[in-house]
């Protein structure tokens, strides 16, 4: 080789090298950037929450959101147990209600797009042979897409004073297991008048979130809450989030509530770490414990179409129907008009416990604000709030 070909080669290897520290010089930076506009956006939705804590008089608060880029933060304030002063943190659990029809809805979609289950077919293919079935309204024209779309004109056993009556007697007796035995909780409704024929109404409730979950079981021989475990919390790496089996859960939040509420409960529910109300109650139209963090990472996942092998957004919101107050309903999740756009989530409420989860789709953020005390405070505004502010903060300060 020539000297000058020689030379040539150290230039190029120089220039190459010159090239591979500039790039790995700003790709610091830049990461430096973010990990800094990160601090600040968690450091004005702390100051956020805790102000809304304080007009309120909140227990604890808590509340995550995640960027388009795949960042999340979180903050907290208050406490988790009032009684003990233990801190609300970020990793705190709270039961979340209804936003967990989201992770049952998926589940569905998954074994329909796998030829185990079909949205459209009656149910009465899973459910047909059970002695009590046809004894539920409209029973002949139910399919799984109806129950998920609350269109099944069904009655909400939640609302039912047989529901009532028998959970207190439960409570009173101690013979609360049968009580949670899904088929317990459809017998409350059954042989009662629909509230519409099938298809032509909207009527949100829980009962025929119930019916779906045993549709589930039936056609899988296994719990819901096993395979949303396998399918979606695990591959996901979503540990903050578990089935609320049992009335023991690590690292919950007590949640307090008025002294006169529906349940007849004590204002708070932990009573020596144990809930006072066995969450399972809710079975399959709920029936999980949150953290924000994670909550937010699963919205990122489900509404950006990751969280399934096979393309469903079209099901999950593309297909939504009118509820009546301005809002619409996918499959287990709600369509809302925003001034920040079009957003998707879903509220949760459990005695002493409120949540709220939304995705701004013209954004692609994903905000959840959870509480442990319930209707203390407008968590829906608060999460629209919150979304604003940072939507905000990213324009002035790029991402």
């Amino acid at each position: 080789m020539s000297a000058r070909a020689r030379i040539g080669l150290a230039l190029v290897a120089i220039a190459i090298a010159a090239a591979l520290a500039f790039g790995l010089w700003r790709w610091r930076e830049h990461a430096a950037f973010q990990r800094e506009q990160l601090a600040d956006l968690e450091a004005a939705v702390a100051q956020r929450i805790a102000a809304a804590r304080g007009s309120d008089r909140l227990p604890g608060i808590s509340a995550a959101f995640a960027l388009p880029d795949g960042r999340v933060g979180a903050a907290a304030a208050g406490f988790a147990d009032v009684e003990s002063k233990r801190p609300m943190e970020t990793d705190t659990l709270f039961l979340a209600g209804s936003v967990g029809k989201s992770f049952h809805a998926a589940l569905i979609l998954a074994l329909d797009r796998e030829g185990v289950l079909d949205l459209d077919a009656p149910i009465s293919r899973w459910l047909g042979d059970e002695p009590w079935f046809d004894r539920v309204p409209n029973a002949p024209a139910l399919t799984l897409r109806l129950l998920l779309q609350h269109r099944s004109g069904i009655p909400d056993h939640v609302h039912s004073l047989a529901f009532w009556a028998e959970s207190l007697e439960a409570r009173i007796t101690g013979e609360e297991k049968e009580l949670l035995d899904p088929v317990a909780l459809i017998e409350t409704v059954l042989d009662r008048k629909p509230l519409f024929p099938a298809g032509q109404g909207f009527a949100y409730g829980d009962t025929g979130y119930v019916l779906a979950g045993l549709v589930v079981e039936r056609a899988t021989g296994r719990s819901s809450f096993d395979q949303i475990e396998e399918r979606f919390l695990a591959p996901l790496g979503l540990h903050g989030i578990v089935p609320a089996r049992t009335r023991r859960i690590p690292d919950l939040a007590a949640g307090y509530q008025v002294p006169i509420n529906p349940f007849l409960l004590p204002a708070k529910t932990l009573d020596d770490g144990e809930l006072v109300l066995p969450p399972m109650i809710e079975s399959t139209a709920g029936g999980l414990a949150t953290t924000p963090r994670d909550v937010v990472r699963w919205a990122e996942a489900l509404f950006q179409g990751r969280a399934l092998a096979a393309p469903y957004l079209e099901d999950l919101v593309g297909r939504s129907v009118e509820t009546g107050d301005g809002r619409r309903y996918g499959l287990g999740v709600y369509v809302y008009d925003t001034p920040l756009g079009e957003a998707w989530g879903h509220g949760g409420w459990f005695p002493g416990y409120r949540s709220a989860l939304r995705y701004f789709v013209d954004s692609g953020i994903a905000v959840c604000v959870q509480t442990n005390r319930d209707f203390a405070v407008d968590v829906d505004a608060l999460t629209l709030d919150l979304g604003r502010q940072l939507r905000d903060a990213l324009s002035a300060g790029g991402s």
